[in-house]
């Protein structure tokens, strides 16, 4: 009988050992999944990251490109606009600007009479 007994103490102390050392790897392993759930997720975030920092790059230098490509045509654009006005428009005695002043209020003009014809036009033809 003593070997009975010395036996099963022998047996639960070897159950609550197991059960005790069950729960540490429980824990354990919580511990571990936990670790490698940080782990995936800043990996994830790093990742991110990194899109959306190459993304901004790629649009910084496609905006960079468009103003180049813009100020270009816009500059050439002036030259062209310039060298003509001085070529068949400017008077000896004006200067480049003087003559876009006097360019613009000829059309202002021009327009203004254009648009009082029209006007008459549609009085004489309302009163027929």
């Amino acid at each position: 009988m003593k070997r009975t007994f010395k036996s099963v103490i022998l047996l639960l102390a070897a159950i609550a050992v197991s059960g005790v050392a069950g729960a540490q790897n429980t824990t354990t392993m919580e511990n571990n999944s936990q670790r490698v759930a940080d782990t995936v997720k800043n990996g994830f975030q790093k990742i991110e990251d990194g899109v959306v920092s190459g993304y901004k790059a790629i649009e910084n230098g496609v905006v960079k490109g468009y103003t180049a490509i813009q100020d270009g045509v816009v500059e050439g654009y002036t030259r062209i606009s310039d060298a003509f006005v001085k070529k068949f428009l400017m008077r000896d005695d004006e200067t480049l600007e003087q003559t876009k002043a006097r360019i613009a209020r000829e059309e202002e003009e021009l327009h203004r009479q254009s648009q009082e014809r029209v006007n008459a036009s549609r009085r004489s033809s309302t009163a027929s």
